[in-house]
């Protein structure tokens, strides 16, 4: 079987499904411990990718990038993928086996079909968006919606085996299809899953940047003329996000939105947008910008945005290093202390951020459904590289939510850092584990801009206390609170009604806990196996 060593760890990549049950069986028979690899999109869940967990098993790293399989069925509009297959292209996929033309979201769109759900971006395995229940920013389509099969391995009467689990046709909560969904990679190896698409489908939108008071969306219930509660809002957008920049003297609001509709309307509506602008030629579309493109590309502003969030986020040490540990070094970070926050910081943010012009109004924007849902596929994780935390909280909650934030960021200019504040909306499920379970949510994603000075979750710890009295549930595959503090274990169990139904599926699938490592065991409360 191959193997690939990345970052000094080896990496096994399995071609089939007996190829992973060797491997689990293997695993079992060694006293290993499985750790599945998806895009990596998230940060690495086992921290510095140690080589055993404290019970002194040694970790077993797994990618299925060689598992890409795609076998579309036009006629009843299904798809059978297995799980290593990416949405779309992964650039930075260390096996090299990521395309374009092998992604699963291209191959759809060849046949005449897609998927109404994606995330902002499609870099992700099957499995790992799968698994960790993530979705795109709509209320009305749920990627889990779409499932109808996962073939997994996990262990049987005969060690371990392949096991398909179907939607079963009436939903009463309790079939363990429902458990399986959402695994987290705790309960096997995902091998496959078979999904229902849509026909293929193209979107036309706009986003307009204004400052909040301005915006069509009303964050705070304050009854704006010509604006619509957040709420509401949600409900009736087909996709949206926004990014809210809080800070004092900025306080802008980015609306993206988007819906559905044909090829024709979408060229209509791109040629439409092109003769407003003066352009006369063109291509068909018009693809959305996160950021203004320099030379056919968006990596000259995505790096000069790096160098700016970069200087922002360490200028204590920087100014040092080049005024040295002097009196005078003393007064100048005093000085411009004082007037960073209020003064410096917006005149900075106003180079990224910027209120739309009125006379040439929001960007327009029309493309093909795959290229356009995943609005900031665009930007390099690498080269503008992001963390988050993401709190799905019920979405009748949006107006005290909102104030409690602002609220909060009023308090202290230096809580709302230099970066902005994401919103999506998510789509019920009935999935187990899904932190949208049986309810419409919200979801805060509090970023944090790696190359900042200190440590993203002393930053978090601050949201998951504010948010708490709002039920949230965190996303599974982004910074989650430790086990042991108060929105911890404790906490979690109160969240999920199935929690010990899930737990129980999982102890008979993986009795021996093959497939359970310390972050997962401390993050979930799973006792040790004596």
């Amino acid at each position: 079987m191959d193997q690939l060593i990345v970052n000094e760890v080896t990496y096994w990549l399995p071609k089939s499904d007996s190829e992973v049950i060797t491997l689990v069986n293997e695993a079992h028979k060694n006293k290993e411990v499985i750790c599945l690899r998806g895009s990596a999109h998230s940060f690495p869940i086992i921290g510095d990718l140690e080589q055993q967990g404290k019970d002194g098993r040694k970790y077993k790293f797994v990618m299925l990038s060689k598992m890409n399989a795609v076998n579309i069925n036009k006629k009843k509009s299904t798809v059978t993928v297995q799980a290593g297959c990416k949405l779309g292209l992964d650039p930075f996929d260390p096996t090299g086996t990521s395309t374009t033309e092998n992604s699963l979201c291209y191959q759809l769109d060849q046949a005449g079909l897609g998927l109404p759900d994606l995330g902002g971006i499609i870099h992700q395995s099957v499995g790992g968006f799968l698994a960790t229940g993530s979705s795109g920013g709509t209320t009305e389509f749920s990627f889990a919606d779409l499932l109808l099969s996962i073939d997994i391995v996990h262990f049987g009467k005969n060690g371990a085996e392949k096991f398909t689990y179907n939607r079963p046709k009436k939903n009463d909560g309790l079939d363990p299809f429902f458990g399986v969904g959402i695994s987290l990679g705790l309960m096997g190896v995902i091998t496959s899953v078979t999904l229902k698409c849509s026909p293929q489908f193209y979107i036309t939108g706009q986003e307009a940047i204004s400052y909040v008071q301005d915006s069509e969306v009303d964050l705070f219930g304050n009854g704006g003329v010509g604006s619509v509660g957040a709420e509401e809002y949600f409900k009736k957008t087909q996709y949206t996000r926004l990014m809210w920049w809080p800070q004092e003297n900025v306080e802008k609001l980015v609306v993206w939105k988007a819906k559905q509709t044909t090829k024709k309307k979408a060229e209509a509506y791109a040629a439409k947008a092109y003769k407003k602008a003066g352009v006369k030629k063109h291509s068909p579309l018009k693809p959305y910008h996160e950021v203004p493109w320099l030379l056919d590309s968006p990596t000259p502003m995505t790096a000069a945005a790096d160098l700016l969030f970069t200087a922002m986020g360490r200028w204590p040490d920087w100014l040092l290093d080049t005024l040295g540990d002097t009196l005078e070094y003393r007064a100048t970070k005093k000085y411009i202390e004082t007037l960073f926050y209020p003064t410096i910081l917006p005149r900075l943010l106003d180079l990224v951020v910027q209120i739309d012009d009125p006379a040439k109004g929001p960007q327009k924007f029309a493309d093909t459904w795959w290229q356009g849902l995943p609005m900031d596929n665009q930007v390099s994780d690498k080269l503008f590289p992001v963390h988050f935390t993401e709190l799905w909280i019920p979405i009748e909650k949006c107006k005290e939510v909102f104030n409690a934030l602002r609220k909060f960021y009023k308090k202290s200019n230096q809580d709302t850092r230099t970066f902005s504040c994401e919103v999506y909306a998510g789509a019920a499920s009935d999935f187990w584990m899904s932190p949208s379970y049986k309810t419409d949510v919200i979801r805060i994603d509090v970023f944090w801009f790696a190359n900042n000075i200190g440590d993203p979750r002393d930053y978090y710890k601050l949201f998951w206390k504010l948010l708490a009295p709002f039920k949230y549930r965190p996303h599974w595959g982004k910074y989650l609170p430790e086990g042991d503090s108060k929105q911890g274990v404790s906490y979690l169990k109160k969240r999920y009604p199935n929690w010990k139904k899930w737990m129980a599926l999982r102890d008979k699938m993986d009795p021996d806990q093959v497939f359970v490592n310390d972050y997962w065991r401390g993050h979930l409360g799973i006792p040790t196996k004596s």
